[in-house]
């Protein structure tokens, strides 16, 4: 979402003060709700800049045109460009250069591919891909996320402008055509609302990530301000009653969608609908005459932060991320920190970088002759100079105060040692585990002896797990190329489940490789698809489509081979249906009951608990923290779901908690010994996995079952 006003109005009293409160609760709505989060739908603050921006540029292109004749694309451009870039290229090599420094090497790159997107105002889809990364489902938010909103304006303002020439000179039949003009553009603009909201609709239901990001789902929001734009001169006619109705009705329906909205309603379509035609009604109630009763938006400090709404959307999300990185624990205080820091810094970049471009004359004026630029600069920097100083001055107190905080972090490295374990171990395994898992979550610097690295590890993610193949997307795997051990040997077992179940697939490899011919394992599933007897929704059409076929192919497979063995490893999370009917811990583990019932293997099945959940390793792990920002308890869901499988079974089956090798005292740390425990807050790494092999048969063992 941006605040990027159309293009710069010839002098500030044509700024219409309602529009500058819009802008002013959208950025407010949109700040809280990344900070505390509250409210939970101030995210809907982006499609009030939406509106306001399709209704501003679209004015603009008309009245040039009806005033002239034509449309400049050239200073249509220039002037975009001017309002737009510097601000943005700021942020972005701050952004870049900052995540340099305190990011971990992965999020860092990350950064700065996220930031040259953003550059090219293609962040959106940029964010769409990764946001569909299986392997990294979990990786912590870009410090330039928020970009996604200005790249969706910029795309569709690559477009409008020449449909818009094209549609009225189609018309023309003089110089000017005001009537025909606008009917034509109405027309226009009401064919991109209405299929673009259609679209919305459509892919929200079928691809929600995608919807919230694409610009074909949100162009029709910039085509209901078109519509407004176009509409102009009839609603100049309003009688004063029914603005003042209209506007407190639109105020009230924006502030009312920041309450109604929420992660769980269908968004953007239909739902964006309610913010966006509340935001019209405000534009309406103020066009064609002051808008004198709405001094929640009209008042002086609504206005003021209007006109710096840019810079604070374009700075909150960088200082609230990296300030995250030194307050982990975010308090009243440090809400209050991030609140003033991404104020502070906002403004200083209005009166540095933001209004002294924006007014001067670069890309103004091309043909001039040179006196006349050089007296257009000279009077910019009469005009600036003083506010220039001032402005860099408040960027230096900002800069050394953050430098400051940054010499006074202490980041000091300790190596820890441990030794590894033997898969073929028959001693208890659990006790050097144990105590590298205590000595990890007691750790208070990071070790400088980790293998893999843990950037090494959230890079690789699951790319070195031997058996990620046999739980991809697409027609079932062979059995034969996901089984490993000696093919003549006499006990088989199975593996099965979804992506808990592949990042256990090295330990059982070890198992079966370490048996002396006893055992051969298959390791095969669906990353996405729980082996359950209800399909559980996932947002990847390709898991859907292929998570049934895939479990009837294992279950008729272990059917026909009669294994000694068959282990599931499903998530410990809840779910809901295709239907969106929640599926709660019993409903869950009820249907993997009923999954393996056709398994026909009693007495044989093993269910593995999945490690509790993680902190999110590519938040917590980075230049200035310590192990301590990644340890985690055990979550309530994953102990529901524990005691749920532990139960004893009328038919045999059996439990493995994970706990073991995973925690220790009810912390689970990010490491243990000299090897990462995960790569995200999820799945092991491979090189984890295969180190708690010895754990993981001595359980089994302990079982009878080996």
């Amino acid at each position: 979402m941006s605040p990027v006003p159309g293009a710069p109005a010839p002098a500030r009293s044509a700024r219409r003060p309602d529009i500058q409160g819009l802008r002013a609760l959208a950025v407010i709505a949109v700040i809280c709700n990344h900070v505390i989060p509250w409210p939970a739908g101030g995210f809907a603050g982006v499609d009030i800049f939406f509106v306001i921006s399709g209704f501003l540029i679209t004015g603009i292109l008309l009245r040039e045109h009806e005033r002239t004749g034509r449309i400049s694309l050239r200073t249509f451009y220039t002037n975009r460009l001017r309002r737009i870039l510097p601000s943005a290229a700021v942020v972005l090599a701050v952004t870049g250069a900052l995540g340099y420094v305190l990011f971990n090497q992965t999020r860092a790159i990350a950064t700065l591919w996220d930031s040259l997107a953003a550059l090219l105002f293609a962040a959106n889809w940029r964010f769409t891909t990764v946001g569909t990364d299986y392997f990294h489902a979990t990786a912590p938010a870009s410090a330039v996320q928020h970009f996604w909103s200005l790249a969706v304006e910029e795309q569709f303002y690559l477009v409008w402008p020449w449909l818009l020439i094209l549609v009225l000179t189609a018309v023309a039949t003089g110089s000017r055509t005001t009537g025909r003009g606008r009917r034509a553009i109405a027309m226009l603009a009401g064919l991109v609302v209405v299929a673009s909201f259609g679209y919305a609709v459509w892919e929200t239901t079928t691809n929600p990530t995608v919807a919230y990001f694409s610009t074909f789902s949100r162009a029709w929001e910039l085509g209901i301000g078109a519509l407004l734009a176009v509409a102009a001169p009839l609603m100049a006619r309003i009688p004063v009653a029914v603005r003042f109705l209209l506007g407190w009705g639109g105020l009230t329906g924006i502030i009312g969608s920041f309450f109604v909205l929420g992660p769980d309603l269908p968004f953007p379509g239909p739902w964006a609908a309610l913010p966006v035609l509340a935001t019209a009604l405000v534009i309406i109630s103020g066009t064609g005459a002051p808008q004198r009763h709405l001094f929640p938006l009209t008042n002086p400090v609504s206005v003021y932060l209007g006109n710096i709404s840019y810079s604070l959307y374009l700075w909150h999300f960088p200082v609230f991320i990296f300030l995250t990185l030194f307050l982990p624990d975010q308090t009243l205080q440090t809400t209050l920190l991030i609140f003033g820091a991404t104020a502070a810094t906002a403004i200083v970049a209005y009166y540095l970088i933001e209004q002294p471009v924006h007014r001067s004359p670069w890309l103004r004026g091309a043909g001039r002759p040179a006196a006349e630029r050089q007296q257009a600069w000279q009077s910019w920097r009469d005009r600036f100079s003083t506010q220039f100083i001032m402005s860099s001055l408040g960027a230096f107190v900002i800069v050394a105060v953050v430098a400051v905080s940054f010499q006074l972090h202490e980041r000091p490295l300790t190596p820890i040692n441990a030794p590894v374990a033997d898969a073929q171990s028959d001693a208890d395994p659990e006790l050097q585990l144990q105590a590298d898992l205590a000595a990890a979550a007691a750790a208070t610097a990071w070790p400088n002896n980790l293998m893999p690295t843990l950037n090494s590890a959230m890079n690789t993610t699951s790319n070195n797990n031997p058996a990620r193949d046999c739980f991809g997307t697409g027609d079932t795997p062979s059995f034969d190329k996901c089984t490993w051990g000696d093919d003549d040997a006499p006990n088989q077992m199975f593996l099965v489940g979804d992506s808990e179940a592949l990042s256990y697939a090295p330990a059982f490899k070890a198992i079966a490789e370490a048996s002396d011919g006893e055992w051969k394992i298959t390791t095969i599933g669906l990353y996405g698809c729980r082996f359950t007897e209800v399909l559980i929704a996932n947002e990847d059409p390709d898991v859907m489509s292929a998570c049934p076929q895939r479990k009837a192919d294992v279950a008729a497979e272990i059917v026909s081979t009669a294994p000694q063995l068959v282990v599931v490893a499903n998530a410990f999370a809840e779910g809901q249906d295709t239907a969106n009917t929640p599926l709660s811990v019993a409903d869950i583990v009820a249907s993997a009951f009923a999954e393996t019932a056709g398994y026909d293997a009693a007495g044989k099945i093993v269910y593995l608990a999945a490690p509790p959940l993680g902190a999110e390793l590519g938040q917590c792990y980075s230049n200035v923290s310590s192990p301590q920002n990644c340890n985690v308890g055990i979550g309530p869901t994953w102990l529901e779901f524990a005691s749920a499988f532990s139960a004893e079974s009328a038919t045999g089956d059996h439990f493995v908690t994970s706990l073991p090798f995973s925690c220790a005292d009810g912390i689970c740390p990010a490491f243990a010994g000299t090897i990462p425990t995960k790569y995200d807050s999820v799945h092991m790494t491979p090189a984890y996995a295969e180190h708690v092999a010895p754990a993981i048969r001595y359980a089994l063992v302990g079982l009878g079952l080996m």
